[in-house]
């Protein structure tokens, strides 16, 4: 299947997300207002829910998810895939933290926080992280229903960043679109996978 038409989406997608994520950053006041609007209570039904997706879409939940893929692609073929996997989800974790040494944003109030974080909060890694690692994944599988479950279950850990205090909306959708960048410029370069 030829990636070039599924990576230009993305790519446009991406910069669509990142650029939104941007100018929500620029208007403080309605980022301020999402981001109250959707904290939850700390007693709350969904704040264990909301934790679960969160420790999900962090590197100790996509990283064994990553990492059996691109074992299981290395062992049974092709090696190239597996690779590239492995190359392109390292690496744009790396870049979304070394975006956010360079931009050092504070995250939200500590008052608002359901979890305890001390790193920097844009991009939200989280959100790039799980939409990298999703969509990569929906990509090799090659099937629509991927697509759709990539996508919910990135925003599914989104909300929980947002929900949970520890992200600013703006956060999440820069992370969100980076991500979707990132696998569409990898896309182009991307090994054929032989079945």
């Amino acid at each position: 299947m030829d990636m070039r038409l599924p990576a230009v989406r993305l790519i446009l997608a991406g910069a669509a997300l990142l650029l939104t994520g941007l100018l929500l950053w620029w208007l403080v006041p309605v980022d301020s207002a999402v981001h109250h609007a959707a904290l939850l209570a700390r007693q709350g039904w969904a704040v264990r829910p909301a934790r679960w997706l969160s420790a999900l879409g962090g590197l100790t939940g996509m990283g064994p998810i990553a990492l059996v893929a691109v074992a299981l692609l290395v062992w049974r073929g092709p090696r190239g895939t597996g690779l590239w996997l492995l190359f392109t989800l390292a690496s744009g974790r790396l870049v979304v933290e070394g975006i956010k040494l360079i931009v050092q944003r504070p995250r939200p109030p500590l008052a608002d926080r359901l979890e305890s974080v001390t790193s920097w909060s844009f991009p939200s890694s989280h959100s790039a992280g799980t939409m990298m690692t999703c969509i990569a994944l929906a990509a090799l599988w090659r099937r629509p229903a991927g697509w759709w479950g990539a996508c919910l279950l990135a925003a599914a850990v989104g909300w929980s960043r947002i929900a949970l205090g520890v992200h600013w909306p703006s956060d999440v959708l820069a992370g969100w679109g980076f991500g979707l960048l990132w696998i569409g410029a990898a896309l182009r370069w991307k090994p054929p996978l032989r079945r």
